[in-house]
């Protein structure tokens, strides 16, 4: 930890906004959202590492550093369940990964057997609702999507977009019981060869307006939970799972560190 370098908060916030201030985003005084705060965060990083090496002030910066850390590029293919109308195939790139945990229980509960973690976001990423070209009904058709991977990065950034910033404590053990500690990213996507596997290793959670950070520190062997102004030990996984339960902290942004 003697060569640990903090960022002061307040700095990286006025930092942001000069950075995004044209576009209105990570304004001081304004309220952001985790996936929000920390995708601008990559993305600041990243044009810093672009300027550097296009600037020639450093041709070892790194560019590729954010993205092959943290971007997920895959290609999207959708059908219309009710008119099999196919929509044109898109490449997408993202830092995060979104699903809502109301869709992973509602795949729980229809299914009649028991799912891997894998099979279940496998099957809620394949349930998108848009509009038809061809149906046309004026209103959202259900559509079957399949996701293929082209590239497996370093982290693999899952976003909880939850219904409610006040779940009930039965709702956030639900989802423990559907968030796995490792994950096979060939089996939630298509397109991989060979096992794709990954560990979950921090999340950012919060209750209201308030955020917390649980994170598993090898060298203790422990997770630990980091809060405005102090850093407790909370144990193993078992006890992560009841300090969230009990503190009503909703997991928002999930990171799982590639094996």
């Amino acid at each position: 930890a003697r060569n640990l370098f903090v960022v002061d908060p307040a700095q990286c916030r006025a930092a942001l906004s000069s950075i995004f201030s044209d576009q209105g985003r990570s304004q001081v005084n304004e309220m952001a959202d985790a996936p929000e705060a920390l995708g601008d965060v990559l993305e600041a990083l990243n044009r810093a590492l672009q300027n550097s090496i296009a600037s020639g002030d450093d041709p070892t910066a790194g560019h590729e550093l954010i993205p092959l850390s943290f971007s997920l590029n895959y290609v999207e293919d959708m059908d219309c369940d009710e008119c099999h109308y196919r929509m044109n195939q898109q490449t997408n790139t993202n830092f995060f990964h979104l699903i809502f945990p109301a869709q992973l229980t509602e795949v729980m509960n229809k299914s009649s057997q028991r799912l891997t973690p894998e099979a279940m976001l496998k099957e809620a990423y394949a349930r998108e609702s848009r509009e038809c070209p061809r149906c046309k009904t004026g209103h959202d058709m259900p559509f079957t999507c399949e996701r293929s991977l082209q590239t497996c990065p370093s982290v693999f950034s899952l976003v909880l977009a939850w219904a409610s910033p006040q779940a009930s404590d039965k709702d956030i053990g639900a989802l423990f019981k559907q968030l796995p500690l490792t994950l096979d990213l060939s089996e939630v996507f298509t397109g991989l060869h060979g096992p794709q596997r990954y560990r979950l290793r921090c999340m950012v959670c919060f209750f209201g307006q308030h955020y917390v950070l649980l994170a598993y520190k090898p060298r203790v062997r422990q997770w630990v939970k980091y809060d405005d102004t102090s850093v407790k030990a909370v144990g193993d996984w078992a006890q992560v799972i009841k300090v969230c339960i009990a503190g009503r902290f909703q997991p928002n942004v999930v990171f799982f560190e590639r094996c």
